[in-house]
């Protein structure tokens, strides 16, 4: 059985030993993710057509096909398509502040995580900055602690058993 026992061991000794890290797979390479955000910018808008961007302040307007004839509170006059430019100005910049916002978020997520990492390295590098600056005795003090115990306890070994012999003699 101790036979058995020992093959086995080396022969897991052997294929533990003997195995490579997988390589990777053509396009299975290690990269970081993709970014969680669209860097592109949505398109501009088109304008109003050429002699058609027509804004006008007006204190009051008759509304067209009103019976009888109703008057509008001051505002600005626009043609249809100034109107529909200026929507179309407005519906991206909406989506464009959207994007904004997502990536104000995803980039104080990132840097929430560069902190964090950056504090974990720091925390080690004061660490191991501690370890280098240890005197002699406290690096090799259990080691000398140790031979002085191995020391005593034989001498004392050796004191005892000096005097037993003498005792029993």
């Amino acid at each position: 059985m101790r036979l058995l026992n020992s093959i086995f061991l080396v022969l897991f000794f052997f294929t533990a030993c003997g195995s490579t890290i997988p390589e990777p797979k053509d396009g299975d390479e290690y990269y970081l993710p993709d970014p969680l955000f669209d860097p592109g910018l949505p398109d501009p808008p088109e304008p109003a057509p050429p002699g058609q961007e027509r804004v006008v302040g007006v204190d009051e307007c008759i509304i067209e096909g009103s019976n009888p004839p109703e008057l509008t509170s001051p505002g600005i006059y626009m043609t249809q398509e100034t109107a529909m430019a200026v929507a179309r100005l407005k519906v991206a910049y909406d989506e464009l502040r959207g994007l904004y916002i997502v990536d104000i978020r995803t980039m104080d997520r990132e840097r929430a995580i560069y902190e964090r990492y950056l504090k974990i390295a720091e925390n080690e590098s004061n660490e191991w900055q501690k370890k280098a600056r240890r005197s002699w005795w406290e690096e090799h003090g259990p080691q000398v602690m140790l031979g002085v115990g191995i020391v005593l306890g034989i001498g004392a070994s050796v004191g005892i058993a000096a005097a037993l012999d003498l005792a029993t003699d």
